[in-house]
């Protein structure tokens, strides 16, 4: 059926570098699933990485990575300038106007839907749309870009100013808009920055249901290996970015291990550094705790390992629009999460589908006790019925098999609008 339709060009565009923590899972991967389900769908992948990288010797290997695992994609890698600088729309849109020609779009006659990945790439294609009337712009929404910002003084107001400021452009110019919360859409519309009706979707941050997933077999290999034996297994995974909130974490721990003296926690981390600082303030045992730095293809077998996860964020705009991919890693692995209230859509899905609780932030012990103890009750009665349940919605609900679907829809509602 794909043969009879008509050719849609897309290119990707992506401004955070190759080293950036999603782009495998939210820009390659989704790329990977459009070749197996569009072959209707061209497809070209633009990333630009900042010049501050052009002698580091780990781009290159990287690069040669990312073409191997998008094979019949166009893969083309530039230099950008720094984002909040003068003139940076147009700046950036040169590169996007080169890519489009290297990758054999520029003789093409018909629409060319240019994926934007955050406000400064749709920023630049709305710049390149205006020379261009063929460039369909998707504005993917990754987050509340301003609120993201900390930064205090001068500087802080000025880089505040210019990612709203892009982030209006953005929405004035593009032709379609992908959200990754409910929540997130309405804010936009909220803060009056979206205001006009074009197509739109909600697909949130997905997991990989190939490398992550729960096998019975594989979680009692690696707790024998692990020694963790009849322990109770808390986790976490992922970077330590200070809105990962590692004070959090470790005070969570703490609540649960002064509960249940048999609580042992696994840090996935490749810089645990500093959850171990807040844990032994907390005088956490050094015995009740494992760190690995898991390879991406292991991370799968630590998580089923573990027995509940934590994914604990405070209230702000930030988080309160957000889609972590660890929440669909943590469940794909058969982990129920232990996660506050403020998480974007997913802390709702969570208490409704019954694969987490919820508790308040900051992290009060009682209740996160309480919430443990639930948990761990429903695990000794259930056991693997109820992680393998887990495993089910996220590939149900947060997966790139369901989702890439609805972009292909959407991708072919812009190609048939007029240029």
């Amino acid at each position: 059926m794909n043969a009879l339709k008509p050719q849609i060009n897309l290119i990707s565009f992506v401004g955070e570098g190759v080293f950036s923590p999603v782009l495998d899972s939210q820009v390659l991967m989704p790329l990977a699933f459009l070749g197996q389900q569009a072959p209707h769908v061209r497809r070209a992948l633009l990333i630009l990485t900042s010049i501050r990288y052009r002698k580091d010797p780990r781009v290159p290997p990287r690069e040669e990575a990312i073409r191997a695992n998008l094979p019949g994609v166009t893969v083309l890698f530039k230099y950008r300038t720094p984002p909040g600088i003068p003139f940076q729309q147009r700046l950036w849109a040169g590169p996007l106007r080169t890519a489009l020609r290297e990758c054999g779009y520029a003789a093409t006659t018909g629409p060319i839907v240019v994926q934007c990945r955050g406000r400064e790439t749709t920023a630049a294609a709305v710049a390149a749309k205006r020379h261009d009337p063929r460039l369909k712009v998707l504005y993917d929404v990754r987050g509340a870009g301003v609120d993201e910002i900390n930064l205090a003084g001068p500087l802080g107001w000025y880089l505040r100013w210019t990612a709203n400021r892009a982030i209006r452009i953005a929405l004035r110019g593009a032709d379609a808009v992908n959200t990754v919360s409910h929540k997130l859409a309405q804010h936009l519309r909220d803060s009056g920055a979206w205001t006009r009706p074009i197509p739109s979707t909600v697909i949130g941050c997905c997991a990989d249901k190939n490398r992550f997933y729960f096998d019975p077999a594989v979680r009692a290999t690696r707790r024998k290996e692990l020694g963790f034996d009849q322990r109770f297994v808390v986790c976490y995974s992922g970077a330590m970015s200070h809105w990962q909130r590692p004070d959090a974490l470790a005070a969570a721990f703490a609540a649960i291990r002064s509960a249940m003296r048999d609580a042992h926690l696994l840090i996935l981390s490749r810089e645990p550094k500093q959850f171990l600082h807040h844990l032994a303030r907390l005088s956490v045992p050094s015995d009740a705790v494992t760190v690995h730095a898991a390879a991406h293809e292991q991370v799968a077998s630590y998580l089923m390992a573990a027995d509940v996860a934590l994914l604990l964020r405070e209230n702000s705009l930030t988080n309160q629009v957000a889609s972590p991919v660890k929440f669909a890693e943590y469940l794909r692995c058969g982990l129920p999460v232990l996660l506050t209230p403020y998480i974007g859509d997913l802390s709702a899905v969570a208490v409704k589908e019954g694969v987490g609780l919820t508790v308040d932030f900051p992290v009060q012990a009682e209740q996160v006790i309480q919430a443990a103890r639930t948990l761990r009750e429903r695990l000794a009665a259930e056991g693997d019925q109820y992680r393998a349940a887990c495993s089910r919605l996220a590939a149900e609900r947060f997966s790139w098999d369901v989702h890439v679907g609805e972009l292909i829809r959407l991708y072919e509602t812009l190609a048939r609008q007029s240029s």
